[in-house]
């Protein structure tokens, strides 16, 4: 067996007493994520979740997605119980080969094929019943802007003041509006959101097909949660975002719906990335270069969602 991970006797023990075979190649991808190569057989990605409880739920959510037809995600294997090494509970899934062209938002149809792929996630796990968290948006952001706050001293080393309280005062306006209409979600039914739909979570394997990763956030929650996210992601590889976005099929239904439009202006990214950097600084210059040199372009957009919003609270 040969490993390029940091090695640890331990592991290695436990891996090839939870393997019962010996692998060819052992290569660490990233984090608590390993590639696990044999010399027969077919490869398989071994992952280390926070909990028994987070293994146990995934490997619920992708049995039964599996059972209602929709392949378009992993497999964790059930026949092999995880095991614990510092703190993680690590477990096995399916690996797929991915495909030279890798999925980005920057594509305009790799944008609409993500989303088609969470519209039709979204319509399976509306039937599923499992015991997944319920998932609170505004509680979230609350939390994500007093913590920003706290590092005012750290970011004001790189931003001027004036940029950052202009940031903080967005949120702050976001979360106002958001709070006052986001019981209008209430009549959209609860599905089980995936709860990170950036770009890495959506891989497309070797045969071009495209297919839904890593459900560590999943919950319970209306499925506007997921569009949220995914339209601040791809906002920022639209020209005219505001009003760009409209023209997504699956977003269509909340250009008139001021808690979407709402948390729409939230600077959600900025806050988020900015108090992940207080503890490291590896990705200083691209979060420095969204807060500042992306500033204009986001106050247009903000602007001009503003506007709507105050368009549609005439009406």
């Amino acid at each position: 067996m040969t490993t390029n991970h940091q090695g640890d006797s331990v592991f290695n023990t436990r891996l090839l007493s939870y393997l019962n075979r010996k692998p060819k190649n052992v290569h660490h991808v990233q984090s608590s994520v390993y590639l696990i190569t044999f010399e027969k057989g077919h490869s398989m990605i071994l992952k280390g979740f926070d909990s028994f409880e987070k293994w146990d739920r995934q490997r619920e959510l992708t049995s039964l997605l599996k059972q209602k037809g929709f392949h378009q995600t992993y497999y964790i294997h059930q026949n092999l119980m995880p095991f614990q090494f510092k703190g993680k509970w690590y477990g096995s899934m399916d690996y797929f080969p991915p495909n030279k062209k890798k999925f980005r938002f920057s594509n305009d149809k790799d944008r609409l094929e993500g989303i088609q792929l969470l519209e039709s996630f979204h319509d399976v796990s509306e039937n599923l019943s499992i015991n997944a968290p319920v998932f609170n948006q505004s509680k979230k952001w609350k939390e994500r802007l007093s913590l920003f706050k706290k590092n005012f001293s750290y970011v004001r080393q790189y931003v001027s003041e004036d940029i950052i309280k202009e940031w903080i005062r967005w949120g702050e306006w976001s979360l106002e509006g958001f709070d006052k209409y986001q019981s209008l979600w209430d009549k959209e039914k609860k599905v089980i959101i995936h709860g990170d739909c950036a770009h890495h979570n959506f891989l497309r394997r070797a045969d071009g097909t495209l297919t839904l990763i890593d459900f560590d956030l999943m919950a319970n929650a209306p499925r506007c949660i997921d569009y949220l996210q995914y339209a601040n992601r791809i906002s920022q590889h639209l020209e005219d975002a505001a009003n760009e976005l409209w023209e997504v099929p699956q977003l269509q239904r909340y250009q008139s719906d001021l808690a979407f439009l709402y948390a729409l202006t939230y600077p959600t990214d900025i806050f988020r990335e900015w108090n992940r950097l207080n503890k490291s600084s590896s990705q200083l210059h691209s979060v420095w270069k969204m807060t500042v040199e992306g500033f204009s372009e986001r106050m247009e957009m903000n602007e001009k969602l503003a506007k709507r919003i105050s368009s549609l609270n005439r009406n």
